[in-house]
């Protein structure tokens, strides 16, 4: 299943790389950038810096709760101006009785739909999915399961207050796999809400 979720993501993608205008086109308040002094201007690197919320649609971790909490963090290539591409690392822990806790890394894509959602003031929509994996310490389990992740998420970004802030929501499907263990679905949902930095 995530296979083929991630082949939608790469295809949607290349769909979005190739709908962005062209250099003739015509000039509007948020028009993309079209000259080489422009470009220049804008951010070619980001690090988003975000405090998250988890709910997992599963007792997989029981007795840890299936509520969570954690930070995330996000090293972005701009590719291009509407184009990004992640490095994220994600710590994660679920209360309870007995805490699980979980380590998230992987590949993140983002795509916008203005050249300008780095310094402007409005609020600039984008679409997030990538693929991702997850070192899980649940309660009662000898050593970490391994989990490959599939994405898909919806965030806006805004700069009304001088400075980038962001706010994501995500659906997951995770699959989580022990050596002793049948592997089981672990579908959650992640919320993320912090701070960009761009240089």
């Amino acid at each position: 299943m995530s296979r083929w979720l991630l082949c939608i993501a790469f295809i949607l993608s290349s769909a979005l790389v190739k709908a962005a205008p062209s250099q003739g086109s015509n000039t509007v308040p948020d028009a993309p950038v079209t000259t080489a002094a422009q470009r220049q201007t804008l951010p070619q690197r980001s690090v988003w810096l975000s405090m998250t919320y988890q709910y997992l649609f599963t007792d997989a971790l029981k007795p840890a709760q299936q509520h969570g909490f954690g930070v995330a963090g996000s090293y972005e290539f701009h590719i291009k101006p509407r184009f990004l591409i992640g490095l994220p690392l994600a710590y994660r822990t679920y209360p309870g009785p007995e805490w699980a806790h979980q380590l998230g890394y992987g590949v993140t894509l983002r795509h916008f739909f203005s050249d300008h959602w780095a310094k402007g003031r409005r609020v600039y929509p984008y679409l997030g999915y990538g693929l991702l994996q997850q070192q899980t310490f649940a309660p009662g389990k000898k050593g970490a399961a391994i989990s490959h992740d599939t994405r898909l998420g919806l965030g806006l970004v805004s700069g009304a207050l001088g400075f980038p802030l962001f706010m994501e929501v995500a659906g997951h499907i995770s699959r989580l796999q022990y050596f002793d263990v049948e592997p089981t679905w672990v579908p959650y949902l992640n919320v993320n809400f912090g701070g960009i930095v761009t240089f």
